[in-house]
């Protein structure tokens, strides 16, 4: 009784002692792979990847760091282990109490105060192992390195700037701009005013995993003399004079969704539209994470821009296709990586990298030599780069539509004449990143694998966007579901989750016996085809929840990458009676798992 007594009290002094050394802005959460805590550093799965990616071609030097990290994760494993054996001894050292307590007394009480000591004890035991898990994430030191920038709401607003760079600890400084364009200068009515200021985050708070608020302490200006007082404040924190002191953050890997409202718009409305051109500034194609950090006051909204010297910023494609599988997964210490995604027999391979590039405009070619080396660009086609490519409509309706940030270029390009291998890829530099890394994500075509071909491989193309999850590189959807099998159907719409479809197949001149199964005509070929097979006949497919969707003839010619319900509406665009002529793959199970749209010239 006295020994669990004494562990009782001890518990109590741990507890106590572990809350009084938490960090004010700092906190203990899950190391899961899309919590807060993989934003400062990947979680323990992720990091596994990396550090054997790093081993493998690393230099000796960053040999010994990974092998210095390796031994500190076994260092952490065998403390694990230990904590789980002492608190299996401990158990065992209080069941042994409990019996021996049982056999000299039977008073009730006593029992009553054992059983709450073995709750006690499991709780803690349970607490050690939680531990074993977290990590710690210090919002304060996770701002360092990062700019951020007012986000104007109007384009009269343009001459507003406000940018603002956080230290460690919470201290900010910055510098702001303040213009008034409805009013002209004048000697005794200037219009605007500029200065420097510095300030202090006050304590803050985790929300949910991508969300922390803070309250600001101070804030100190440095104007010139003579600034009007209603241009000498930073536009986005005006509020602080009037007793706003609250600021939001909102973590990258957050989804957009979950964003406010006026935060979306003006983030997403200003600061990451896809610009196609001059002609193309209405499109904005919005990631489904936050790719960045940005923050917001009761004034205005700030975007993250990356200054440090890590990449936090990543290509995803918006699907996982079925049966592919990831080959090599490298990320490295300053957050370049490298991907490689197949289908198990290689035909359609998936290159997604980022790598240090030094230049605003990517050149892709250099590029190109950076992923293959002297690989062969002879027969290489660029659009987006301004030049005989871009004189056709393909600059004002590109066939994909482009990653969002700073405008893209599209490449394709073939190698080999017995062994013939088709290219195609998107490259891109972001002003998010201080423009000093380049992505490219490339798609190599060695031939028709059992789930996707050529045209699935370029579409694959247009569902491309940034992100602020590492754990969304690949695109890899496993093969869980094979085999798979290819079909043709006449496509109808269905209801809730599945599609009508009639089977259908494609009949060339040459197809005699088709041609004389379904009774087609063989003088009315157009385009060296017909479809035969059309009997009315429609069933119910049920669509996977992950099916990607990808179709020929989008409505605004760019994209063409859909979800179920713009499916079921593209399918009633037009009014045909045979339904609309669409490939699908099944799984083992006869599930729908990728839709795509035939070219029918």
């Amino acid at each position: 009784m006295k020994k669990n007594y004494i562990k009782n009290i001890l518990s109590i002094i741990v507890i106590t002692t572990m809350l009084l050394s938490t960090a004010a802005c700092s906190s203990t959460v899950k190391g899961e792979t899309g919590s807060s805590g993989t934003i400062d550093g990947p979680s323990t799965e992720m990091k596994s990847e990396e550090q054997e990616s790093q081993n493998g071609d690393a230099s000796a030097e960053q040999g010994d760091t990974d092998e210095g990290n390796q031994a500190s994760e076994d260092s952490k494993n065998e403390n694990d282990s230990s904590t789980e054996n002492d608190s299996a001894t401990s158990e065992d050292e209080q069941t042994n109490d409990v019996q021996s307590e049982d056999e000299l007394s039977t008073d009730e009480e006593l029992k009553d105060e054992e059983q709450t000591d073995e709750k006690s004890d499991d709780e803690l035991a349970k607490d050690d192992s939680k531990d074993t898990e977290e990590v710690d994430f210090d919002l304060y030191k996770a701002l360092v390195g990062w700019e951020f920038e007012l986000a104007p709401t109007t384009n009269n607003e343009s001459g507003n700037r406000t940018y603002i760079d956080f230290e460690e600890g919470g201290k900010f400084s910055g510098s702001f701009i303040r213009e008034d364009d409805s009013s002209a200068d004048s000697e005794d009515y200037p219009s605007g005013g500029d200065g420097l200021f510095t300030g202090k985050l006050g304590d803050c708070e985790m929300v949910d995993e991508y969300t922390w608020k803070a309250t600001i302490e101070e804030i100190d200006y440095d104007v010139a003399s003579g600034t009007a007082e209603e241009y000498s404040t930073a536009k986005g924190l005006e509020g602080y004079d009037k007793g706003a002191l609250d600021i939001t953050f909102h973590l990258p890997g957050k989804n957009v969704d979950d964003l406010p409202s006026d935060v979306a718009s003006e983030i997403f409305g200003n600061d990451f539209g896809a610009f196609v051109g001059t002609d193309m500034d209405w499109v904005f194609d919005t990631p489904q994470d936050l790719p960045f950090y940005c923050m917001s006051t009761s004034d205005g909204c700030f975007a993250g821009i990356n200054k440090s010297a890590k990449n936090a910023l990543y290509i995803i494609n918006r699907e996982k296709f079925p049966g592919v599988v990831n080959q090599e997964m490298k990320i490295n210490s300053d957050g370049t990586y490298y991907c490689v995604d197949s289908d198990e027999k290689g035909k359609v391979k998936i290159i997604n990298t980022c790598f240090e590039y030094d230049g605003f405009s990517v050149d892709v070619k250099r590029c190109i030599k950076e992923i293959y080396g002297d690989l062969d660009t002879e027969y290489i086609t660029v659009y987006g780069d301004g030049g005989e490519n871009d004189t056709d409509d393909w600059i004002y309706k590109p066939e994909y539509h482009w990653i969002n940030g700073e405008l893209t270029k599209y490449a394709t390009w073939s190698v080999g004449d017995d062994d013939y291998v088709y290219y195609s890829g998107r490259f891109t530099i972001t002003y998010i990143n201080n423009n000093r890394y380049a992505f490219a994500y490339i798609i190599e075509n060695h031939g028709s694998s059992e789930v996707m071909d050529g045209e699935v491989a370029a579409f694959a193309l247009g569902s491309l966007s940034f992100s602020g999850r590492k754990e969304d590189i690949s695109c890899a959807g496993g093969t869980e579901g094979a085999p798979y099998k290819r079909e043709l159907i006449s496509c109808k719409p269905g209801t809730g989750r599945t599609i009508k479809g009639d089977y259908v197949e494609f009949v060339t001149e040459e197809d005699t016996e088709e041609i004389e199964k379904y009774g087609l005509d063989p003088n009315d070929f157009t385009n060296d085809y017909q479809i035969g097979g059309y009997d009315n006949n429609y069933e119910d497919f049920e669509v996977a929840e992950d099916c990607p969707i990808y179709v020929q003839y989008a409505s605004d010619g760019m994209h063409r990458y859909l979800t179920l319900e713009e499916f079921n509406k593209y399918l009633t665009r037009y009014e045909f009676e045979d339904g609309i002529l669409m490939n699908i793959v099944l799984d083992k199970d006869g599930t729908v798992v990728l839709i795509k749209e035939p070219y029918t010239p």
